[in-house]
């Protein structure tokens, strides 16, 4: 039997060439390398066609990192000036694919943005700038501080008896973290797995899916020096491919 197939979400971004500015789709290879060391095969979704498509091709899903989720998706009425990087596109795409996902008990990682989208889609908020609205938090872009993104940068508190702890252990761990935004308000379906020193939610879960998880640090950037964060996709992936198995075997 083949590698569990993992769709992954790109980045979209209007990018200067010779020709003209050109709409693109981004994404780091450290999340298409990760699922292939997990034992997955990526597939990165182009966000052109109706997510449907997508939904009996895939046997788990990776929501990426990026752009900030236009404020207008959760109620907010103003834009804090330090936004960027908002699709429309990419934004309608991802809550449409996460509502089938979801529907479909698809397995699914999200990571960063990944979470917010997800808190979003499901009736959650997001704080638009932490430094503004967390005057007392953390500085959670350690580019700021010269960190590299392959190294920790604070601790985050793994709450017990959640998917998270049975993944990488309850307590305390070392993760990097370069992101302005936050959940705000939690979307009702989902359980709080893991909080920062500051109080900022860093991993949100889905209890009665089979395996709905999202953290707010960057574990592709990680685990390939700290095999701890390689876990993460391990375990999407071996979902994934119990999900595989469960399809195949409804088929004549």
């Amino acid at each position: 039997m083949q590698a569990p197939l993992i769709g992954i979400t790109p980045d979209i971004a209007q990018q200067p060439a010779a020709h003209g500015p050109t709409d693109r789709l981004l994404l780091n290879l450290d999340y298409t390398e990760a699922i292939v060391a997990a034992g997955g095969i990526p597939i990165v979704l182009a966000p052109t066609i109706e997510p449907a498509a997508y939904l009996d091709l895939l046997d788990g899903l990776l929501l990426t990192g990026g752009g900030d989720v236009a404020p207008k998706c959760y109620g907010a009425t103003t834009v804090h000036p330090e936004t960027y990087g908002v699709s429309d596109l990419r934004d309608h795409f991802e809550m449409t694919l996460i509502r089938l996902a979801l529907a479909a008990d698809l397995p699914m990682l999200a990571i960063c943005r990944g979470l917010q989208i997800l808190n979003v889609a499901l009736g959650g908020t997001l704080l638009q700038h932490i430094p503004d609205q967390l005057p007392h938090a953390l500085n959670h872009r350690q580019q700021e501080l010269g960190i590299p993104a392959t190294d920790p940068a604070h601790d985050v508190s793994i709450r017990p008896e959640t998917l998270l702890a049975t993944i990488l252990g309850s307590g305390r761990i070392r993760v990097n973290s370069y992101h302005h935004q936050a959940i705000a308000d939690l979307a009702t379906p989902l359980q709080l797995a893991a909080t920062a020193p500051d109080g900022v939610i860093e991993a949100v879960e889905l209890p009665h899916a089979t395996f709905v998880l999202a953290v707010q640090w960057h574990p592709e950037r990680l685990f390939r020096h700290h095999p701890l964060q390689a876990a993460l996709f391990s375990a999407l992936v071996d979902a994934a491919r119990l999900k595989m198995r469960r399809r195949a075997a409804r088929i004549p």
